[in-house]
């Protein structure tokens, strides 16, 4: 692998839905460095719209995972609501508690939470864990996905991602 080729382990995440940073690309191209001629309150205020538009993403934690795997690809701009400084410092956290081979282990695990899933999926269920399936639909119908998330709980994702960012 080159220092320009994305690492295969880690795909970039693609989603059916729109997501703002394809539709609106402009919007998180930040560069701290040669600001382009916005003032810093500028760039600041644009920070925050493209750390908005990321916090109700549906692909956010895939996208900070190949941003931060893939540091050659994301020293500038915005990914899943981080600075590239933002994400050197969550790298060097993930070094300190992972190891420098971080990149590996973190590899080995969605390797082995793949297969434990692959395994899952193609194990038929015993008679007991089907009964305790079959009730489960009687007494509780089938199980609905949760509802979109609203305004409210965009801000408080919003603000728990930003809280996190300053804490890194």
């Amino acid at each position: 692998m080159t220092h320009t080729e994305p690492d295969a382990r880690f795909p970039f995440p693609v989603t059916t839905v729109p997501t703002r940073c394809r539709r609106r690309p402009a919007l998180f191209d930040l560069s701290f460095g040669d600001l382009g001629g916005d003032t810093k309150k500028t760039a600041q205020h644009r920070l925050e719209q493209a750390r908005q538009a990321c916090s109700s993403c549906p692909v956010v934690t895939e996208c900070l995972r190949w941003a931060l795997v893939n540091k050659p690809l994301t020293r500038e701009g915005v990914f899943a609501g981080t600075t590239p400084g933002q994400r050197n410092a969550l790298r060097r956290r993930l070094a300190d508690r992972l190891g420098p081979e971080w990149i590996d282990v973190l590899a080995a695990r969605d390797q082995a939470r793949r297969e434990r899933a692959e395994t899952a999926h193609n194990t038929p269920l015993s008679v007991p864990q089907a009964r305790v399936v079959r009730l489960d639909r009687e007494l509780n119908g089938p199980m609905h996905l949760p509802p979109p998330l609203t305004a409210e709980e965009q801000r408080l994702n919003r603000n728990r991602l930003t809280a996190g960012l300053k804490a890194a």
